[in-house]
Parts: structure tokens; C-alpha cells; sequence
């Protein structure tokens, strides 16, 4: 029977088996937040990330995830079949449609993790395929150009994003990098850096260079998608000023 090391609080134990690891959740000597490691992927793992762990994690919720017995003929956008992991506890079932009003309404983020059934694990929304930015154009541009609640739900956006070439300084804790800006927006921005990689969900600090209309400010920042080396981060704090400064040159772009 195969056995895993498990790590909680940057201590490793172990190996334990399946059964093992069940039983000291129950006991709550871990926590579906601890880790595995996954010889797969040659990685840690969340336990609830772990794909022979996801039914007894599906179970475990106070509403648990309720399971359908036919997944063959679903339809992956219009159908009520995706769950959102918020706060240690499951919300759902939603339509791929209330997904991506969620996304524009920074309810929910790329870092957030997403299930539905034919899933073998929980996911990062931004690993999941139907909600790669170029999926979602593709989508609006081919199934539902003409169907007015998508329309709203594509391009409600709270704050509006534009093109926005500025240098900038990035610091993780570890290090400063360079980069340089892309879009902008009074809610997050997307840069590109070389040789480093932000894991999607980390922090960093952005200290923005001034460029156009746009004073320099500080921003401290979540890491919600990336691409290759373009990352798109969410503004956790950023001054007043800062915020209205972006807001008028956004908006004055757009019009």
C-alpha cells in the first residue's frame, strides 16, 4: 500500500497512508490546508488539491458537494455544475456564465480554487481550460454574441482596464525585479519581468515609475494570473491618490 509524507507548519511526517491521513484530519491533527507531496508532479500539494483525496474532501463540507449520477452530456458553459472554494468551504453549483460575471466583479480570482465533476482534483481557476482569457472571447465571439445577459456579463468590468507602458520595481520578500507594465487599472495591473516566476495567490510590493498622467505610487498586490512572463496582480492597498490618478487617465483613454 502506497504511503505519503505530509507536511503541517513546515514540519514533514510520515509516511502515512490514505486511511492514515483521513483519520488524523478527522482527528484534526490536519488540516485539508496542510500538504502532500505528490511524486507525480514532483510537488507539494494542498490535501485538498490531491486528486485521491477529492471525494473524501467533496464529503467533508457542511453542504456537501453533491455528486451527479450522468456527466456525459453536460454542457461545460450553460449548466450548474461548477463549485468555487471559498474560505475552507464549498459555494455552488454555477453556470460558467455567473463564473465569469464573478471574475469581472473581482468576486472571484485566477488564484481562487474551482471544481466540477469530471474533475479528478480542485483546481486553480486560471489552470481550468473554459476560463483562459482567450476561451472566454472565443466563447462570446462564437456562442453567445447574441445573447444580451452575456454580453452584460463579458464586459461589466468594475474598473476599467487600458494599455499602460511604465517601468516598475517588484519586491517578493526575497528580491527586487524590473519590469514593465502593460494595462493598468484603479484595480490591478499586468506587467511583464524576466527570468522569475510569481506563483499565482503570492504578494508582491509594485513601486510604479511615473509614466503618462500617472504620478509614481506603491501598491501592495496579489498575483491572480500569469502567463509565460506577463502577470496580472490585483491591488490589495494603494494611496487615494494614486487610485483617482489611474481612475481619470483610465477613463480618459477608454472614451
Amino acid at each position: 500500500m502506497q504511503k505519503y509524507f505530509v507536511a503541517k507548519e513546515g514540519i514533514q511526517k510520515g509516511p502515512w497512508t490514505l486511511d492514515e491521513i483521513t483519520q488524523n484530519i478527522q482527528k484534526k491533527t490536519l488540516t485539508w490546508n496542510d500538504y502532500i507531496y505528490d511524486e507525480k508532479s514532483n510537488t507539494w500539494l494542498f490535501l485538498f488539491e490531491f486528486s485521491l483525496l477529492t471525494e473524501s474532501f467533496n464529503r467533508s463540507f457542511k453542504n456537501p458537494v453533491q455528486q451527479n449520477k450522468n456527466t456525459n452530456n453536460f454542457d461545460s458553459y450553460q449548466d450548474r455544475i461548477w463549485y468555487i472554494l471559498k474560505s475552507n468551504e464549498n459555494y455552488g453549483p454555477f453556470t460558467a456564465a455567473e463564473m465569469i460575471q464573478m471574475l469581472q466583479s473581482k468576486t472571484l480570482f485566477e488564484h481562487d480554487f474551482i471544481w466540477r465533476q469530471d474533475q479528478s482534483s480542485w483546481q486553480r481557476l486560471a489552470e481550468v481550460a473554459e476560463f483562459h482569457t482567450d476561451r472566454i472571447k472565443e466563447l462570446y465571439e462564437t456562442s453567445f454574441a447574441e445573447n444580451d445577459e452575456f454580453q452584460k456579463t463579458f464586459y461589466r468590468r468594475k474598473f476599467p482596464r487600458v494599455h499602460y507602458k511604465c517601468e516598475l520595481l517588484i519586491h517578493n520578500k526575497h528580491k527586487v525585479f524590473s519590469a514593465e507594465s502593460v494595462e493598468i487599472s484603479a484595480g490591478g495591473a499586468s506587467f511583464i519581468v524576466e527570468n522569475t516566476d510569481f506563483e499565482v495567490g503570492s504578494q508582491v510590493y509594485l513601486h510604479f515609475k511615473p509614466g503618462n498622467d500617472v504620478p509614481a505610487f506603491n501598491a501592495t498586490c496579489t498575483v491572480v494570473n500569469k502567463n509565460e512572463n506577463k502577470f496580472g496582480v490585483s491591488f490589495n492597498t494603494v494611496s487615494s491618490v494614486a487610485r483617482d490618478s489611474i481612475d481619470k487617465f483610465t477613463k480618459k483613454v477608454a472614451s
